[in-house]
């Protein structure tokens, strides 16, 4: 199979086609209210508790809280945007239409994967932006916690939109799509760990074990850190799920036909 250069510019079509289609629907708006409301929610915290910012979030308690639901976000984003990406074009017949044009089944696969990761990292990147002025105001400094667990996020939006991209393309409907996705991030990888773990083995190549390094458990000198040798492993892991879940998934919907 040749790549040329006007199969990324499809890409490029598919993957603005597939935001617009995200930004006009109701799955924007309400993902977008709910990152906002929890941000809300964490900021007004100090005052439903009648106390101080500083006394609330002092002692480097401000990533560990604002932080605490990421691995969830990712999950609901991952849910929202790329559980259907693949299977509504089936279930609506738009496909019948789409596979009519000139265009590679790899470039539709490439736009949308690209459109969904751009949508999830969007939201993220603004509720990391609203901690670091938080950051800024309370602590007066940004610390490297922060950049670590935002790479790390990052990585996990990818990862997550791997995998939901991968149930997308085998099943038949978008919202048994979406329901599995949703379990399969946040509770079928975690049974798995646990069992793993039971047996006696350490579970830290499945995914869920890597995503849990996206807000700091350690403190050293009472500040909350990830330590390197734990980012360098979960971004590894997470980009290998990636790679291996996006494989699958775009041989799947290559071979797929009504």
């Amino acid at each position: 199979m040749y790549v040329e250069f006007d199969d990324f510019r499809q890409s490029y079509v598919v993957a603005v086609n597939e935001i617009r289609k995200f930004i006009r629907g109701k799955k924007f708006l309400a993902y977008g209210v709910m990152v906002t409301i929890m941000f809300i929610l964490w900021t007004a915290l100090p005052f439903l508790l009648g106390e101080s910012f500083n006394e609330t979030y002092g002692e480097g308690r401000i990533i560990p809280i604002y932080l605490s639901f990421m691995f969830l976000m990712v999950i609901i984003g991952a849910t929202l945007f790329a559980s259907s990406t693949i299977v509504s074009e089936y279930e609506e017949r738009t496909a019948l239409v789409l596979f009519t044009r000139p265009i590679k089944k790899t470039s539709i696969f490439l736009g949308k994967i690209v459109g969904c990761i751009i949508v999830g990292v969007l939201f993220i990147a603004l509720y990391y932006l609203g901690v670091a002025v938080i950051l800024q105001i309370v602590d007066g400094r940004i610390p490297n916690e922060f950049f670590k667990s935002l790479g790390l996020v990052l990585v996990y939006i990818v990862s997550a939109s791997g995998v939901s991209m991968l149930i997308s393309s085998v099943l038949k409907k978008s919202s048994i799509s979406a329901v599995l996705t949703f379990f399969t991030l946040a509770m079928i990888f975690s049974m798995v760990s646990f069992v793993i773990s039971t047996a006696g083995f350490d579970p830290w190549f499945m995914l869920d074990q890597a995503a849990h390094e996206l807000v700091p458990s350690a403190f050293v000198d009472g500040y909350p850190v990830i330590p390197m040798l734990h980012v360098g492993r979960a971004a590894g892991v997470m980009a290998i799920w990636f790679v291996a879940t996006t494989v699958l998934a775009w041989l799947a919907f290559i071979k797929r036909e009504f």
